[in-house]
C-alpha cells in the first residue's frame, strides 16, 4: 500500500519560510544592540557576527534552502528541516575560510591556522541548529496537526 504524498499548502510553506529566516533576524538584532550600545563597527565586530555567528553564511544558506524547498512534499521539507544544521556547515566553513584567506593575502595575517578556526564553533552551530530545527518542527506539528 502506497502512502499519499501531501504537498505543502501556501500557509504551511509560509510558516516554514518564516522559521527559516528567524535565526537571521535574531542575529541582526544582536548586532543592532551592539551598535546601539555604542560599539564601533570594526573588523573585529564583523568577524564576530559575520563569521563566528554566521550571518554571512546564513543568508546564502537561507536563500538556497528557499529555492530548494519549492515543489517538495511535506515529508521532504520536514526531513530537510532536520538536515538543516548539517547542510549549513559548508556555508559556514566557506565564508570563514574565504575571509581568512583574503586577510592572509592582504598581509594582515601570516598564518594558515586561523582559516580553520571555524571547526571550534561546529558544536555550537549544531546545538543551536538542532534546537531551532526541533522548535520549528514542533511548532509546525502543533499548528498543523
Amino acid at each position: 500500500m502506497r502512502e499519499e504524498v501531501r504537498m505543502l499548502s501556501a500557509g504551511r510553506r509560509r510558516l516554514l519560510i518564516t522559521a527559516l529566516w528567524i535565526p537571521l533576524a535574531v542575529l541582526l538584532l544582536m548586532l543592532l544592540d551592539e551598535c546601539l550600545r555604542g560599539t564601533p563597527l570594526t573588523l573585529e565586530l564583523f568577524e564576530t557576527y559575520a563569521l563566528s555567528m554566521g550571518i554571512a553564511a546564513y543568508i546564502a544558506f537561507a536563500l538556497l534552502e528557499m529555492r530548494l524547498l519549492r515543489g517538495k512534499s511535506e515529508q521532504q521539507v520536514l526531513a530537510r528541516v532536520w538536515l538543516g544544521p548539517l547542510l549549513f556547515i559548508p556555508f559556514y566553513a566557506t565564508s570563514w575560510m574565504l575571509f581568512r584567506l583574503a586577510k592572509m593575502l592582504g598581509g594582515v595575517a601570516s598564518d594558515v591556522a586561523p582559516m580553520f578556526g571555524w571547526l571550534v564553533f561546529i558544536p555550537c552551530v549544531l546545538i543551536a541548529g538542532y534546537v531551532v530545527s526541533g522548535l520549528t518542527v514542533a511548532l509546525y506539528r502543533t499548528v498543523y496537526s
